[in-house]
């Protein structure tokens, strides 16, 4: 019987590893085809470079997830890359990358904390993917960064509708150079081919162009067409008169509903100071906080202010929400936080953690993330009077508490890291317990008669 089940517990041990090393094997020779993906692509630390930097013609943009099996995120969100892949194909390739197998490529390549991670792919950079997880916003995504970065706007309806409001999101940034070539601006002509010339026009135009394109998925960029008239751009700008335009010589400004513009001028305009322009005014005054972005907002240098409220209670959260934008632009502590705010029921777990109760909404509190340090008090009301009290001292930070390790996901997770050898492990362990649980294979013996025993045998001899 033992010697069965050794020969057993060896036949499975070498399908097992047979199997493992022709996985990897397959997965290493699988070459990319030469057209558009319409499917999630696995890929490996064999095909990744194959499949994501060497194929720009077919797939030039790329949505990769790296996952681990037991995340039931992950698992979740599989479905919703599927039909996206299918939609976006010739626009977006969608792939992904187990990271319990291709450890070097998730650690060592790309440093990945949790999952699952979201990152795109687009000319040689690897990015954050900013954007919500379900199919809508992914599509939208796949959509925009496939299109022209700079759109033309004519007038303020246009630069409200196309770039600030609706579904471009709640910043936009305008370029405007009066020594633009003067070509036909009629809406006939392709749209993408004419904002094409007018980038290519003048130097200002030209590093706006490229860095509209790197920004992309974090911005929406517009390009003001030379036929406009001043009185207009003044409308646009928000300034009001159109002696209080900033440059005769033209300027790129940051522009935001209800918000002060910001401007970036002169006359010699560099890459990098633009590129800095962006990256410190890329977010919205006051931006609803989510998944999908709360870790580019709580990073960037700065605090997070955040305002819990009820979408429910739509009269108490419009007065709230209206007092956190009024101080996020005009507060005496404006420049030292971002501010966001919440929904505290979709996000009540969360918020429970920092002592915020439904009951009492709406609130803020501030929270220091990278340093998991937070200051609440449910009982200061008013926006101002919070933060002045974190200001002075009144108020004092607390560290955010960890949460409790759950021993059987943790095993979970060690057991899949180390794959196959955790399964060899597993299967050697069962089969030792299943040995020594065997019955013995040795004959059967008649008991030993012990001392005492012998002695009565002896005399019942005698008396015989």
């Amino acid at each position: 019987m033992l010697s069965t089940m050794t020969s057993f517990t060896t036949t499975l041990l070498l399908l097992l590893l047979l199997g493992t090393i022709t996985t990897t094997t397959a997965a290493a020779t699988t070459s990319p085809p030469t057209k558009p993906h319409s499917t999630v692509i696995p890929l490996t630390t064999s095909n990744f470079d194959t499949y994501v930097i060497t194929d720009p013609t077919n797939n030039p943009l790329w949505l990769l997830k790296f996952y681990a099996p037991w995340c039931g995120h992950c698992t979740a969100l599989a479905p919703t890359l599927s039909k996206a892949a299918s939609r976006l194909s010739g626009k977006l390739a969608i792939g992904k990358i187990d990271c319990t197998v291709e450890k070097k490529l998730c650690k060592g390549r790309f440093d990945i904390k949790g999952y699952p991670t979201l990152k795109y792919y687009r000319d040689g950079e690897f990015s954050d993917y900013p954007l919500g997880r379900d199919l809508d916003s992914i599509v939208k995504f796949g959509e925009k960064m496939s299109q022209s970065a700079v759109e033309i706007v004519r007038d303020v309806e246009e630069v409200y509708e196309r770039l600030v409001g609706g579904e471009r999101g709640a910043v936009a940034y305008v370029v405007y150079d009066p020594v633009e070539q003067q070509q036909d601006t009629t809406k006939d002509k392709d749209a993408s081919d004419e904002a094409t010339k007018f980038i290519q026009s003048t130097e200002r135009t030209r590093i706006f162009g490229q860095i509209a394109r790197k920004y992309q998925a974090h911005g929406s960029f517009g390009l003001l067409s030379p036929s406009i008239d001043k009185a207009s751009i003044a409308k646009i700008l928000g300034v009001g008169e159109t002696k209080k335009i900033p440059s005769s010589s033209g300027f790129i400004a940051r522009i935001e509903e209800d918000v002060p513009t910001k401007f970036l001028t002169g006359d010699v305009i560099t890459m990098d100071a633009l590129a800095e322009f962006i990256r410190e005014t890329n977010i919205a005054i006051m931006t609803e906080l989510g998944g999908h972005n709360f870790r580019f907002a709580s990073r960037r240098g700065k605090p997070l202010a955040i305002g819990v409220y009820n979408p429910d209670d739509d009269v108490k959260t419009f007065k709230f929400r209206k007092e956190m934008k009024q101080y996020a632009v005009s507060g005496q502590h404006k420049d030292e936080y971002v501010f966001g705010t919440m929904d505290g029921i979709k996000w009540e777990k969360f918020v429970s953690q920092f002592g915020i109760t439904k009951a009492g909404l709406p609130e803020v509190f501030i929270l220091d993330a990278p340093e998991r340090t937070y200051w609440q008090d449910s009982s200061v009301l008013s926006v101002s009077d919070f933060i002045r009290s974190v200001k002075n001292g009144e108020i004092e930070s607390r560290l955010q508490e960890k949460k409790p390790n759950n021993p059987l996901e943790e095993f979970s997770q060690l057991f899949i890291s180390y794959m196959p050898w955790s399964l060899f492990a597993l299967l050697t362990l069962f089969v030792v317990v299943f040995w020594l649980a065997l019955p013995s294979s040795e004959p059967i013996l008649p008991p030993v008669p012990s001392v005492r025993e012998e002695e009565e045998e002896e005399e019942s001899k005698k008396d015989k």
